[in-house]
């Protein structure tokens, strides 16, 4: 088979995601594909991946993917002849304390929204499920049923196999060595001196995809660690299960475990605290079904661990410690999308070992995107655009990975963050807050103050009220009765420019931007569905020029928006993020505070105003609006004066606020957030803001929402037991059936209680005529709490 000279689509990389990618785009109808493999189908890390496929994961995202996975596995060797290994063998996941029993009963509770059952059992019954592991100190366990395994080989041949049937063409051997742009969109790939031109390219290659990437001028922040499991000869405990019957896969998170049988012997495997790095120039040119090396001095201590639980290894002869690299992201969240800065260019890499599970569910995800041009279901946690180019840089991916699979059976507490990596991106008061007593967390590469009070506020960490409470509460009421300097530096700042900016605007936002200079509107950017891409505030600086403030993780994919909507609109537009600090002044003092810092009058302003203002030596600008819901404002400020702003306002009498508070006042006055209650996958009716969209102005998404009538809504809730902690994503009842889930929750200083935000699908005729309806409940960790729901803000609904 010779070399196309074009293709519509070239999907570089034959492994499972590669493969799985090209089926989809096939069975879609997709024409003209190539695949592209450096050395064989499977090769990389494919072949050595263990294959587990557990249905419980920690968001809807991952569980609605995997589930999609298995039911394809299932049906894969029914349409190719080829074998996928499929095995529903269940997996049973221990817990030797009690935060890992909540944790993983939270896992079975969200699985319920998705009709996933699955059962919390005793000491006892788990060693009847796997008969070989000691349970002296399990205190409890989940058992899925519906759980497997898969050969990982078989499923990427069986993909390939149905791929090829619909008319792929896939290369062996054939090494991708540039890839070429016309008008900086993607425009072909080359092979040595030949070069395939094409409409799209895909890199799917797994750890060579952030090098590949770069290629095209790309980001893909990903990068590799050695992961090690152990195989062990035939063992009788095993045989003893007679033939064709299998373990469960077990899952001992606390001792960084997971093991199942293999031909009738052991493989278990660890993600041990202290990971080891792999820098790509340690593997030789032609690394393929290569292995690195054994290392038992790092795997014994995960060793020790195994013979606690396993006793039977003791007496097991090991095949071989096999240590094969995988790769992981920032975050421990996969990634996907087409690139911000090369259209064209889609990315599909990071997968943090469940490339398996995930491959089924991801690659028909990427196919549908790549098709529809923009993703067909919530990808939020997964799109690439979270990811700015500032976090694509090899020294803080060498520090950060490590510790990324490190913690990859931590329990996710509230208030956990990362260590390494750390003070990438400061704001420019960061050395204010720091001697302040911030307590920091790292957050889209950003340090971001949470709250105030130091170490001795955070810590211990737990499912249960944090230490942080108390200390949050007084900057609560800072918010509302003082003057509290709230950080908000991160948020993305977008100057748009030229004759035609505010007819552009008014084409990408839903808001009417035709407004009198010095105003301030609330909008949101859309997609053709209605869905909401992103949530922010524009100020209007002149006839051509608007700044527009974006939520700190949003900056990427409003400026690839930008870049999509502009067609032959006479607009510019620039990220001028770290150019201005954002300081948030929250509350009733607010406004005598910063009057205090000047002898220039501060301006009267109306609600979502602007005027400029002097803050002790600094100048920039005031906007009468708060995110916290309270009186206040928020102070632009060039990025080199803001010290001098900030150590004014001190010196006037303002005290400080972090996240943690504006978050609980958030929640109180029922304001939605990006990522949360707004997604590309909610439309701004089924939030409640169809009231800030400008019908007629010809807006991306107008036609969709024209007839659209909400059969979901958000609302506001309030617990009626103040031991309820809910933290995202519980399911919500009513009448004893799942009718939705919590998408925002936090302690109500205001009510001594938790209170939270949820998108609901019914009964919405009863919230419809009703300020305030009892008779939900939210279930948290197998626990089932009484709640209140009202379609209006919780300070005003329950007060």
């Amino acid at each position: 088979m010779t070399l196309p000279t074009h293709a519509r689509t070239v999907i570089i990389g034959g492994g499972v995601i590669g493969c799985s990618i090209a089926y989809h785009l096939a069975r879609e109808g997709r024409k003209d594909i190539v695949v592209l493999e450096r050395s064989k189908l499977t090769s990389g890390t494919t072949w050595h991946a263990a294959g587990l496929v557990r249905r419980l994961r920690p968001s809807a995202t991952l569980t609605k993917l995997i589930n999609y996975s298995i039911d394809l596995y299932g049906e894969l060797e029914r349409e190719t002849g080829q074998a996928t290994g499929w095995t529903q063998t269940g997996s049973l996941t221990l817990a030797s304390n009690q935060d890992r029993l909540t944790n993983i009963k939270r896992q079975v509770s969200l699985g319920r929204a998705f009709g996933l059952e699955a059962e919390v059992v005793d000491a006892s019954r788990a060693r009847d499920l796997w008969p070989l592991i000691e349970v002296d100190d399990v205190i409890g366990a989940v058992w899925s049923p519906s759980d497997g395994r898969v050969n990982p080989s078989d499923v990427a041949l069986a993909l390939s196999k149905g791929a090829r049937a619909r008319g792929v063409q896939i290369f062996e051997d054939t090494r991708v060595t540039g890839l070429q742009k016309i008008g900086g969109r993607i425009s072909g790939v080359e092979v040595g001196d030949h070069v395939i031109e094409a409409d799209e390219v895909v890199i799917a290659c797994g750890l060579w995809s952030r090098e590949v990437a770069a290629m095209a001028g790309a980001h893909m922040p990903l990068y590799a660690c050695e992961h090690f499991y152990i195989l062990t000869k035939p063992l009788p405990e095993v045989q003893a299960l007679g033939k064709g019957a299998h373990l469960p896969t077990l899952n001992d998170q606390d001792a960084f475990l997971y093991a199942r049988d293999d031909v009738e012997g052991l493989l278990v495997g660890s993600f041990e605290p202290h990971a080891k790095g792999l820098p790509l120039d340690r593997l030789p040119a032609d690394f393929s079904f290569d292995l690195l090396d054994e290392d038992w001095d790092h795997f014994m201590p995960m060793m020790e661990n195994a013979l606690r639980r396993i006793p039977a290894l003791e007496k097991a002869e090991v095949r071989m410690l096999l240590n094969g690299p995988e790769s992981f992201t920032l975050d421990s969240q996969f990634m996907l999308g087409e690139s911000p800065e090369v259209p064209g260019l889609f990315l599909m890499g990071g997968m943090n070992s469940t490339g398996i599970a995930l491959a089924g569910g991801a690659g028909k995800a990427m196919a549908e995107w790549i098709i529809a041009g923009e993703p067909t279901m919530e990808l939020n946690e997964a799109d690439i655009r979270r990811f700015s180019p500032e976090m694509n840089v090899l020294g803080a991916l060498e520090a950060r990975i490590p510790e990324v699979l490190g913690r990859h059976y931590d329990n996710p507490f509230p208030g956990r963050s990362m260590e390494t990596a750390r003070g990438q991106r400061r704001s420019p008061i960061h050395a204010g807050l720091a001697a302040a007593g911030a307590r920091f967390e790292a957050r889209g590469g950003w340090e971001r103050a949470v709250h105030f009070g130091g170490e001795a506020a955070h810590l211990p960490l737990t499912f249960g009220a944090p230490a942080w409470r108390e200390q949050v509460g007084q900057e609560v009421e800072t918010c509302r009765s003082g003057a509290a300097i709230l950080d908000q530096s991160a948020f993305g700042k977008i100057m748009v420019q030229g004759p035609d900016a505010c007819v552009f605007l008014n084409r990408l936002c839903a808001a009417q931007m035709d407004v009198p200079e010095g105003r301030i509107t609330y909008t949101q950017i859309l997609n053709a569905k209605g869905g909401v891409e992103s949530d922010l505030t524009i100020q209007r600086h002149g006839p051509e020029t608007y700044l527009l403030i974006v939520g700190a993780n949003e900056t990427v994919r409003v400026m690839q928006r930008m870049r999509d909507t502009r067609g032959d609109y006479r607009a510019e537009f620039t990220d001028v993020t770290s150019g201005y600090a954002i300081l948030g002044l929250a509350g009733a003092q607010a406004r005598d505070v910063l009057q205090a810092t000047t002898n220039a009058a501060v301006p009267d302003l109306k609600r979502f105003y602007f005027a400029p203002v002097e803050i002790g030596l600094a100048r920039g600008w005031a906007g009468r609006l708060s995110f916290t819901g309270e009186e206040g404002f928020e102070l632009y400020i060039p990025a080199d004066m803001a010290m001098a702003a900030y150590e004014a306002l001190v010196a006037a009498g303002a005290s400080h606020a972090g996240l943690y508070a504006s978050g609980s006042l958030r929640i109180e006055s029922g304001f939605r957030a990006f990522g949360h209650e707004l997604t590309p996958g909610t439309t701004p009716l089924e939030a409640g803001l169809g009231a800030f969209c400008a019908m007629g102005t010809g807006f991306v998404g107008e036609n969709a929402l024209r007839d659209h009538k909400p059969e979901r809504r958000i609302v506001s809730i309030l617990f009626d037991d103040p031991a309820a902690i809910p933290l995202h994503d519980e399911p919500i009842y009513f009448d004893g059936k799942v009718v939705g889930q919590i998408t925002s929750a936090a302690w109500s200083y205001r009510f001594g209680r938790s209170v939270a935000l949820g998108l609901i699908n019914a009964p919405l005729d009863l919230l419809e005529t009703q300020d305030v309806l009892d008779g939900f409940e939210v279930e948290i960790a197998c626990a089932r709490y009484t709640v209140k729901a009202s379609l209006k803000p919780a300070k005003v609904a329950f007060a």
